[in-house]
């Protein structure tokens, strides 16, 4: 993870088609689940990204980027809630007359938790005493997936309706014998900023 990230700050470097963009959304479960009276939290995601060529009709792009996603309980009065960086490699868009649709796909590394149940944190912290490096790196990984209409109100400013969801290799448990699986998200607001391009 970390070569890709410096090969993409890299890629910024030299690249005239750079991008910055933040989610602010709903987050919640999306999946059947045992969850006493399940709610939502504020999901958030920033993301940097190359590749982006406005012009072109469809494009390309590659982003990553760090993430908030969970989801409460009790309406409302407690959260769950996890926060991974992601790399986003297939993000394709049709763009006619300023209006963008976008679909993407990607992968997360956990690097936080909050008020997981004891079960999930174990399987996620004592992999490496466990399993092969491997399985404790899937235990610990998310599969990411979303949408975005937007408009390009200038050459270097988007806002967008987004969908982003989000779904843990691991499973969870929601009571001693009923196996869930935390699949969450939701709709929310994308702003995004093309990066002008600065020559060296």
């Amino acid at each position: 993870m970390q070569r890709i990230l410096i090969l993409i700050l890299l890629a910024c470097c030299f690249c005239s088609a750079a991008f910055l963009n933040v989610d602010i959304k709903d987050s919640r479960l999306q999946a059947d689940n045992n969850v006493y009276k399940p709610s939502g939290i504020l999901g958030f995601a920033a993301e940097l990204g190359v590749f982006n060529e406005p012009d072109n009709i469809i494009d390309y792009t590659l982003a990553v980027g760090i993430g908030r996603f969970g989801y409460s309980y009790s309406d409302g009065d407690a959260s769950v809630s996890a926060w991974d960086i992601y790399i986003k490699p297939l993000v394709w868009s049709i763009t006619v007359k300023r209006i963008m649709f976008e679909a993407s796909f990607g992968f997360g590394y956990i690097i936080q938790t909050n008020n997981f149940n004891p079960e999930m944190k174990d399987v996620m912290t004592n992999g490496f005493d466990n399993w092969e490096f491997h399985q404790y790196l899937g235990h610990r990984s998310d599969f990411r997936y979303g949408y975005r209409l937007g408009y390009r109100i200038t050459d270097q400013i988007m806002i967008s309706l987004v969908a982003n969801y989000q779904y843990l290799w691991c499973g969870w448990y929601g009571g001693s014998s009923v196996g869930d699986h935390m699949f969450t998200g939701g709709w929310g607001l994308n702003f995004q900023w093309n990066i002008p391009w600065i020559p060296f």
